[in-house]
């Protein structure tokens, strides 16, 4: 009796919302976005996560039909798609710098499928965004992501209408980071091969037998991989620093 009394209207539609709210932020967050895990298994994580979180979830407040259904649903899917490309762009800017250290070390012909993004990428970015999600996991990113979905059941009501505006002020702000980070991660290996151009191209004025092509161009790859071993753990720690600066953000946008 008590089970068929909770099968009511209001309760029969806020565990459909946060549902979709759960299902929507698994589907773009990073880590558990991948297309490599089943749909059933991310299915089953939300019904768990719905069915943990529904006795803190306040109720919906707005009447139910058809028209503000609808209207929950697109809101619900569209912030998930907002917060999801607000912490993807992070992992796109090592990505954007891998794609330049790549340039200059003659790798970009040798391109991989990337199963994750369904691009074509350099064997560079698929290293870079590897490693960023072992930085990810170990300072406890997908936590943050389930913390961040917890706080929003509170700052934010399932179906309602939240602030757009922030969100354009976030990605307009942040867009001159993608290339600033991107750059200044790259620059190191990017100043070390003009440098090298530069020794090089005296080198042939001076040795016109000297082969670039032989021996020129592995030395180049060899020192810029010298140099990627250096700066990778600095690398690595601007990427999380970005990342939870994110999540900050998106806190209070949240919030």
């Amino acid at each position: 009796m008590e089970i068929a009394s909770l099968l009511n209207p209001v309760n029969v539609v806020t565990f459909l919302l946060l549902f979709i709210r759960f299902a929507s932020f698994l589907a773009f967050l990073p880590v558990f976005n991948y297309p490599t895990i089943p749909m059933i298994a991310k299915a089953a994580f939300a019904f768990w996560l719905s069915v943990v979180f529904f006795p803190i979830t306040p109720k919906i407040t707005f009447e139910i039909n058809l028209f503000n259904l609808i209207l929950a649903v697109l809101s619900e899917a569209t912030l998930a798609f907002l917060v999801g490309s607000a912490l993807n762009l992070v992992f796109d800017i090592l990505r954007f710098a891998a794609e330049q250290i790549s340039f200059v070390m003659g790798f970009t012909m040798a391109n991989v499928f990337d199963p994750n993004a369904n691009i074509n990428s350099t064997i560079l970015s698929q290293f870079f965004i590897w490693v960023a999600v072992l930085i990810f996991l170990s300072f406890g990113g997908e936590h943050l992501e389930i913390y961040l979905l917890a706080k929003s059941l509170k700052s934010l009501p399932l179906g309602a209408i939240f602030d757009i505006h922030s969100f354009y002020e976030f990605f307009i702000k942040y867009m001159y980071k993608y290339f600033l980070f991107g750059f200044s991660l790259a620059f190191p290996i990017l100043a070390v091969s003009l440098l090298s151009d530069i020794i090089f191209a005296m080198i042939m004025k001076t040795m016109p037998q000297f082969n670039l092509l032989v021996v020129g161009f592995p030395i180049k790859i060899a020192i810029s991989f010298l140099v990627l071993m250096v700066i990778l753990g600095a690398m690595m720690r601007v990427f999380q620093k970005e990342v939870l600066e994110v999540f900050n953000v998106l806190a209070s946008i949240i919030g």
